[in-house]
């Protein structure tokens, strides 16, 4: 089982979470500005997570999707904040082409994956799914802040007072990926995320169907730095730049796995 199939359904990590519950306003409405869609666009979030950020998202008067791996966090953002939600893989997203007006992608949710194609086929199935000139907001964190900001502690076990856990961050030897341990209540949480540089962030966005818009350096309309702690990118998808193809044989299982994810949310 991968990190995020485990993590994200463990009581505990709402624990380890909740000051997150703190940054929604700010978040929500940055975010939600920057993504700059009409009322009635069809906004995808994905992840939605528990729903935190799902007021802002209705604030602009949209309708919105959420989809999620995690069945507790939809089964939360259910509780919290009714809406339309449906548990999906973001590599099989089980919508129709060309349907949304957005997709929002926010809190470094892009990387989860081992291999270099899932996290471009993440890409692609936003570029899919969104009509042509809809608009995708990825939001991530900063790759040289995260450099910066870990590196008198890198491999040194620390106590979080905020949330009451211990942490403890390192890179891969690669230096593409940052592992994160934490363990709370004696649960072992270990996040590993690929943090990509400019260029390759440039780089998949072209190559899955995306041309950069406008991006910033924060959530206060920053311009975006080398060293900026979030690296925000508003990306218009361009159908006449093909997204990477799919074979037919993953065209079906694509359409097989979408299904069986919805059997399972629903029984």
């Amino acid at each position: 089982m991968d990190w995020y199939e485990r993590d994200f359904d463990h009581p505990d990590y709402f624990e380890i979470y909740a000051n997150k519950e703190k940054e929604a306003a700010e978040e929500g409405s940055a975010l939600a500005t920057y993504l700059n869609l009409p009322p009635n666009s069809l906004v995808l979030d994905l992840p939605c997570g528990w729903g935190r950020l799902h007021p802002y998202w209705a604030m602009k008067g949209w309708k919105t999707v959420g989809g999620d791996l995690s069945s507790l966090n939809l089964d939360i953002h259910a509780s919290k904040h009714p809406n339309e939600l449906v548990r999906l893989d973001f590599r099989h997203l089980p919508f129709k082409s060309s349907v949304a007006d957005g997709v929002m992608c926010a809190f470094t949710s892009w990387g989860y994956f081992h291999e270099e194609e899932d996290n471009l086929r993440q890409l692609c199935e936003f570029a899919r799914v969104l009509k042509p000139g809809g608009i995708l907001l990825l939001d991530l964190a900063g790759r040289h802040y995260l450099e910066n900001a870990i590196v008198l502690m890198e491999g040194y076990w620390y106590h979080v007072d905020d949330g009451d856990y211990m942490e403890r961050v390192r890179w891969t030897r690669s230096k593409k990926r940052i592992i994160t341990d934490r363990i709370k209540n004696g649960h072992h949480f270990r996040h590993n995320i690929w943090i990509p540089t400019e260029n390759e962030i440039k780089i998949a966005l072209e190559k899955s169907g995306f041309h950069i818009d406008k991006c910033w350096g924060g959530l206060g309309g920053e311009k975006l730095m080398s060293s900026s702690e979030r690296w925000i990118y508003r990306a218009i998808c361009e159908k006449t730049t093909k997204p990477t193809p799919l074979s037919n044989v993953d065209s079906i299982v694509s359409f097989v796995y979408a299904c069986l994810i919805l059997a399972t949310h629903f029984l």
